[in-house]
């Protein structure tokens, strides 16, 4: 217990607000990491090298750049250098795929296998916040299964909603096995049985002939389930572009899995 550090003391803070407390330290790590970006490292070689090779911040780094306070100028230096090199690249591929130009090259796409443009962007890298947030996602997990039989944490996580599904998973693909996530596991399967009996409270106080009013937790409860199910915002991604397209049947659901 005496090898806590910066990110366990996080964790316990992030335990007395609203919904997942990894999925809010994570979402503030990368705020904050963005935010050094922008303050620090805009003509720092290395990092718009790595830039380079994710063609960016993914979507929601991209979008979060507004919310930051004084980021324009910073985000308009990156942009302005990616866009060029963006356009510096399509030309390039153009001339050395089709020697007639650029026109050319794009009135042959579509009637062959997918163009060189297309495999240089499956290629590309990783966005560089959502690298470093994979990295301090595992890190809460592995603090959250570690120190959950500590007094502080168990009355600071007794006090919060829980883990979310997707990092409860998570945490049980990251850690050893043992009795530790066993705790873990159990605990936060007590906070989604109090979710599962506000919402359904929540559902049949909707009944007409009802006269009891709506408790906060109720009130509250749709919105718990969205993030105990899916995650928080802007933490997880959506499927609409993961994996084969290929495989996808009616309603979304891949060719051949079963309907839970």
């Amino acid at each position: 217990m005496s090898e806590k550090f910066i990110g366990y003391f996080r964790l316990v803070e992030a335990c007395g607000e609203a919904g997942c407390p990894v999925c809010r330290s994570v979402r503030d790590e990368s705020r904050q990491h963005l935010d050094a970006l922008l303050y620090e490292q805009v003509t720092d070689s290395d990092t718009r090298r790595g830039l380079r090779a994710s063609w960016g911040f993914c979507n929601w780094h991209t979008w979060m750049l507004l919310e930051i306070e004084n980021s324009l100028f910073g985000s308009a230096i990156i942009y302005e250098d990616l866009v060029r090199l963006f356009v510096e690249r399509v030309s390039r591929l153009a001339q050395r795929r089709r020697p007639g130009g650029l026109r050319a090259w794009i009135a042959g796409i579509g009637w062959r296998r997918p163009s060189t443009l297309v495999e240089v962007y499956r290629r590309r890298r990783m966005c560089p916040i959502c690298a470093r947030a994979a990295e301090t996602e595992d890190r809460y997990l592995l603090d959250a299964v570690r120190f959950i039989g500590d007094p502080e944490l168990q009355l600071a996580y007794a006090r919060s909603d829980g883990l979310c599904a997707p990092h409860m998973i998570r945490a049980l693909e990251v850690a050893t096995p043992g009795a530790e996530v066993r705790e873990l596991l159990e605990r936060t399967l007590a906070k989604w049985s109090k979710l599962r009996e506000d919402i359904g409270s929540f559902v049949g106080k909707h009944d007409y002939r009802n006269r009891d009013p709506f408790t906060e937790a109720e009130t509250a409860s749709y919105m718990r389930a969205f993030e105990m199910l899916a995650g928080a915002k802007n933490v997880f991604g959506n499927d609409l572009h993961k994996g084969d397209r290929s495989r996808t049947g009616i309603a979304g659901r891949p060719r051949g899995a079963p309907i839970l």
